[in-house]
């Protein structure tokens, strides 16, 4: 009977013991999800995790944000699954500069018309399943406290905030407020790591090929890369070239539209970066913005893959690739381009036979003389 009455009590002592914690979650929503073992495996044997740390999210871009003003189809508990959110839906945050209710909704209209976006309404994407969401690239952005940062940067960071609190009384209001405007000021990802992000779709051969698009895995045999790859801070990434000075990453453009950095008349302002921080070919010219950065699209020979074959076979019944293209596997346009990629390839085969044979020499001579040793022990 005593296990039962507590047992009925339960609710309540929960309630109760976490109201205060609780005190900036309106709805409540954390009664259920602050607790790290909330989740669950659909039927695809994917796993769910709906765990909320609170402390976390109160440092994070939306701490001011309540949760039904994402999740707008939850009106009661218990609810069903989830509708997915809709990040161009209005908040009841309000735009300083315009007065107006905050939204996402502008910034989505010019993404859905990228070369990422679903396209125009009247001529969507056919493979919209195959498109990158907001949260794909974005997730809830966790503002570092001041203690975290270096000693100097602690001093200057508290002196601001000092200076902040004598009209902005509201710690929490001032703090969130200093957080965005020092983060939007410098670099959300390392270079290293964005690039990792893009290539984690455009590596893709069965997705890239839906989409009449080549993979981008040689980029990383290139110079850029392995400035990137040893923390070179001037090292260009893929947001360096494909949204640079002038430019914006959610209305990146495909090559062939006057309107994107990387077409042909656009080149050379690309490649010499104008305005920007990164020193890149400040006197590139137009012979230079035409050479490769992303070299051999797929390889022959020992080297070849399915999708490679494939590829290759496609081309050469085209008439895409001259002969001396097909045994390279070369797909660039352009005789200046075809025999510079000639030229390299030839010096990277060379290169690999003549390592590989000094090292095969190398444990050739090895065994030679250890056979030689044991024989002169026997005697």
């Amino acid at each position: 009977m005593s296990c039962r009455f507590l047992f009925l009590l339960l609710p309540a002592f929960i309630f109760c013991t976490s109201s205060a914690a609780l005190a900036v979650d309106e709805e409540n929503c954390l009664l259920c999800h602050r607790y790290s073992g909330l989740g669950r495996i659909d039927k695809e044997g994917k796993k769910h995790l709906y765990y909320v740390n609170e402390s976390l999210y109160n440092q994070s871009v939306h701490a001011k944000v309540r949760c039904g003003e994402c999740h707008t189809d939850i009106k009661g508990f218990p609810h069903g699954e989830p509708k997915k959110v809709d990040c161009a839906t209005v908040c009841h945050l309000v735009d300083p500069s315009s007065n107006t209710p905050f939204s996402h909704a502008k910034m989505i209209e010019k993404y859905e018309l990228s070369v990422h976006g679903r396209g125009p309404r009247d001529k969507p994407s056919q493979r919209p399943e195959n498109l990158p969401t907001c949260t794909y690239c974005h997730d809830n952005r966790i503002y570092p406290p001041v203690s975290t940062l270096a000693k100097h940067e602690q001093g200057i960071a508290q002196e601001i905030l000092d200076r902040c609190r004598g009209c902005h009384t509201r710690d929490d209001w001032t703090n969130l407020f200093y957080y965005h405007f020092t983060e939007r000021l410098n670099q959300r990802r390392s270079s290293k790591r964005m690039v990792e992000l893009c290539t984690s779709c455009h590596e893709d051969e069965e997705k890239m090929a839906l989409h009449n698009i080549k993979t981008v895995g040689t980029f990383r045999d290139t110079f850029h890369w392995q400035a990137i790859k040893y923390g070179n801070q001037n090292a260009p990434n893929c947001i360096t070239c494909h949204a640079p000075v002038g430019y914006f990453s959610h209305e990146i453009m495909p090559k062939t539209d006057p309107r994107s950095a990387i077409h042909k008349d656009n080149l050379v302002r690309t490649c010499s970066n104008q305005g920007g921080v990164q020193a890149c070919h400040p006197e590139a010219t137009s012979s230079f913005a035409q050479g490769n950065i992303h070299p051999a699209q797929y390889k022959t020979g020992f080297f070849e893959n399915k999708a490679d074959a494939l590829a290759r076979k496609r081309d050469i019944e085209k008439g895409q690739m001259k002969p001396f293209q097909a045994l390279l596997g070369r797909v660039d346009s352009g005789d200046q381009s075809y025999y510079q990629s000639i030229i390299l390839i030839l010096i990277k085969y060379f290169y690999m036979v003549l390592i590989g044979g000094l090292i095969g020499f190398m444990i050739l001579h090895q065994i030679l003389d250890y056979l030689a040793t044991r024989r002169e022990l026997r005697r």
